[in-house]
């Protein structure tokens, strides 16, 4: 029928505006006649199913904030994956047959990652050093360490700058806050993965942990590995401890859920999710077979 005529049918009946979807009261009652007791009661209770799912969605349409169930992210009951009740279609699937110390497949993902560090290393074997100088926040310029070698681009760590000022320095330190004058012309940062949308800012945020957007800090501003090679001269060079800066706490658990998903992994063969850090420690999400 079209709106109108269904709108004449309908005048003297409730009913709940113009949902296209929902079937006349005429070809509900005749289909519903010849059903038993039993089917009318699971009729209902399906369509009591399907009411609180709209009103769910309704209410989720209006919440702009609502990022629940994206990647990085956390699923929440209301907007994670929905699987039917059979037990064919487990979560995981048959990923996870039995509990096993080290597990086969670690083996084939530690020659998978053996093989890209071999690569790696031979594209850093043909950048070409050069010198490059690292300014501290009093201001004070550093271009060589103690034994008079020169800081070099693809060289030069946080570390080694560090340990010209003290070696106790170096040692406390859990991450350094790098930033740059300019990369160095043979460094991109999308070669290094730097230039993708980190979706772990959102899961921290989850956390207690509110990331900085990216107007906030200049674009050449970046928490660098203490022992990862500088790629360019920096304006300012921070050396961040566990105990002073949110930073350096957000590192060392983050850290500690790879450490912790790994002993999972190698003890119980245990399926990772996600485990971000969190405000004040880590937790890992894992898959371990049925309840049992």
């Amino acid at each position: 029928k079209t709106n109108e005529e269904a709108d004449k049918t309908n005048s003297n009946q409730p009913h709940c505006g113009n949902i296209a979807t929902m079937a006349t009261e005429e070809s509900t009652t005749a289909a519903m006649s010849n059903l038993s007791i039993e089917d009318k009661q699971a009729e209902i209770a399906l369509l009591e199913e399907k009411l609180r799912n709209l009103k769910e969605d309704v209410a989720q349409s209006g919440d702009k904030e609502n990022k629940a169930g994206l990647q990085g992210r956390r699923a929440k009951a209301s907007t994670g994956p929905r699987m039917d009740d059979s037990t064919t279609n487990l979560i995981g699937g048959e990923s996870f047959l039995k509990r096993e110390v080290n597990p086969a497949w670690i083996k084939v993902r530690a020659d998978i990652y053996d093989d890209v560090k071999k690569r790696r290393d031979e594209e850093l074997s043909k950048k070409i050093p050069v010198d490059i100088e690292v300014t501290l926040p009093d201001g004070k310029v550093l271009s060589e360490d103690k034994e008079g070698n020169k800081y070099q681009a693809w060289h030069t760590t946080p570390f080694d700058v560090a340990c010209t000022i003290s070696r106790g320095l170096a040692d406390n330190t859990a991450v350094a806050r790098v930033t740059y004058t300019a990369y160095v012309p043979d460094y991109d940062p999308e070669e290094d993965g730097m230039g993708g949308v980190d979706t772990l800012a959102e899961s921290m945020a989850d956390g207690g942990i509110d990331a900085a957007k990216d107007d906030d800090k200049s674009k050449m501003t970046v928490l660098w590995d203490m022992t990862r090679p500088l790629v360019g001269s920096v304006s300012k060079m921070e050396f961040l401890k566990f105990e002073d800066d949110q930073d350096a706490r957000t590192v060392f658990w983050h850290s500690s859920a790879h450490i912790m998903g790994e002993a999972l992994e190698r003890l119980y063969g245990s399926r990772l999710t996600i485990g971000p850090p969190l405000a004040g420690g880590v937790f890992y999400d894992f898959f371990m077979g049925d309840a049992n």
